[in-house]
């Protein structure tokens, strides 16, 4: 029989933090003074001695300035790195992110293999560590960004939207679908600005949809709603594997053609003095969708 005292502590996690288990998260946070302050203390207490060259670095890639002052008492300048990240904008500190990691990567070890054609590999400990760091700060602050393997950050929705992003990307690594990836990252980074460029980013996305498209079928020259009907969905129908599953397949490719059909509002001008750009949730379901239907026509496009 089971203890409903003993399910409760179950439920527990065993030393978190009170403030992380038992107040309410609400939605990610695109700014967090706590995440701040932490990246302030790890380059401190990790890389104090790196305070000057890391001032010159990210001044030199960027044009971010860490302000000084020269103590008389310890004849010594001091870099105010705490005053930066408390001070700058959010988007130039995200930007500081990929930069320090950049940065950091100068800090490599060497350790010899029994490959004779690579009989070196290199491990960047100091770059890691600012990566795991970030990342974890990033998840128990509740901030709405994710990094990438080279510390890039990037615009986090949900743990779903992520994966959608993750898998189509992993589909088109071949030069084959080169533009496609490079329009649907556009997308993305669309998606990351401060603020978000929906508009832009649903175009993008259009665009990697389009792109593919027209390398499945040489012939068309835009992306539309006929297009769809009589030329992706014939070769979807004829990858069906039985009879039942050509008629959904039909089904989900008229689907997606009013979905290329609706996309087009936002594809061309329209008349209007002020900006028409889609919200932040209709933008994530159009990426969300688009991403899905890369993967299932890279699939198609792949198959004998």
């Amino acid at each position: 029989m089971n203890d409903p005292q003993q399910n409760a502590s179950a439920a527990i996690a065993v030393g978190e933090l009170f403030a992380r288990q038992y107040v309410e998260r609400g939605a990610p946070l695109q700014d967090n003074p706590f995440f701040r302050s932490r990246l302030d203390a790890f380059l401190q207490s990790n890389h104090y001695k790196d305070y000057a060259d890391l001032a010159a670095y990210l001044r030199q890639e960027s044009g971010l300035v860490v302000e000084t002052f020269y103590s008389d008492t310890y004849k010594s300048v001091y870099y105010k790195f705490t005053d930066f990240f408390s001070n700058t904008k959010i988007e130039l500190v995200l930007s500081a992110v990929t930069l320090i990691w950049r940065f950091l990567r100068k800090y490599s070890q060497v350790s010899t293999t029994r490959n004779s054609a690579s009989p070196f590999a290199y491990t960047y400990p100091s770059a890691d560590a600012w990566h795991a760091f970030v990342a974890r700060a990033m998840r128990e602050e509740n901030m709405a960004y994710t990094l990438d393997e080279k510390c890039g950050v990037h615009f986090f929705v949900d743990e779903e939207f992520e994966r959608n992003r993750v898998t189509a990307l992993s589909c088109l690594t071949s030069a084959r679908y080169g533009a496609v990836r490079v329009a649907f990252e556009q997308a993305h980074s669309y998606l990351d600005a401060q603020p978000a460029d929906t508009k832009a980013s649903v175009r993008a996305a259009f665009e990697a949809l389009e792109i593919l498209g027209r390398l499945m079928d040489t012939q068309s020259k835009n992306l539309n709603k006929w297009m769809v009907e009589n030329k992706l969905k014939p070769m979807a129908v004829a990858k069906a594997q039985d009879a039942t599953e050509a008629v959904v397949v039909e089904k989900l490719f008229d689907g997606l053609a009013l979905a290329v059909d609706g996309l087009h509002n936002y594809r061309h001008g329209q008349g209007s003095q002020q900006p028409i750009a889609p919200s932040l949730s209709v933008a994530v379901y159009v990426l969300s969708s688009v991403a899905a239907a890369l993967r299932w026509l890279v699939a198609i496009d792949q198959q004998p």
